[in-house]
């Protein structure tokens, strides 16, 4: 009994367990709970046995959860990785963005000074000839026509970076269109 209600502490837990009455109490400390801790469960169960089969089964789902979130975790972190490595100067990042009209903003990669460190520039665009309409048209960046100053950004890990609270630039091509509308 003792050595049950340590492994729950051990990972976290607060369990009360009242063998007279065949009830079991879970809690978990969360500094953002209202009183200080998450009730995680209070059963009255049918008999000993089985409370202790369900105690012993919590505790084991809680470290196969444990074992899957650092797994996806370092999956993550590995692909992210993977991801920043294939970014190199001259790169080129579009990024899209705006409400009821589409502005596009093109970066190009203009040093890396870390694996996930780069620092861009804003770059020209061009319109591509045939795409005009009233108010849209389909653009693409002009390489090396730069018109802005220089950013430190970090790549995520998507691939990209952000270019503001709101937005993100993600990988292109100096020969992809991208749709770019406006109003008057």
């Amino acid at each position: 009994m003792n050595a049950l209600v340590e492994q729950f502490q051990k990972h976290g837990f607060i369990l009360e367990v009242n063998e007279d009455r065949i009830v079991a109490r879970c809690d978990r400390v969360s500094p953002r709970a209202l009183l200080g801790y998450k009730n995680e469960f209070h059963y009255k169960f049918s008999s000993l046995e089985r409370m202790y089969e369900y105690l012993s089964n919590f505790i084991a789902d809680r470290l196969k959860v444990q074992e899957i979130r650092a797994k996806r975790k370092e999956k993550e972190s590995r692909e992210a990785e993977e991801l920043a490595a294939k970014v190199s100067v001259g790169d080129i990042f579009v990024d899209s963005w705006g409400y009821e009209q589409t502005q596009v903003d093109f970066y190009q990669v203009v040093a890396k000074p870390s694996a996930k460190t780069i620092v861009v520039r804003e770059i020209a665009c061009e319109t591509v000839e045939g795409s005009e309409g009233p108010m849209y048209r389909d653009v693409r960046a002009v390489p090396n026509a730069f018109i802005g100053e220089e950013m430190k950004k970090r790549i995520d890990k998507y691939g990209g970076f952000k270019t503001s609270s709101f937005s993100c630039a993600r990988p292109t091509t100096a020969e992809a269109k991208h749709y770019n509308s406006w109003y008057y």
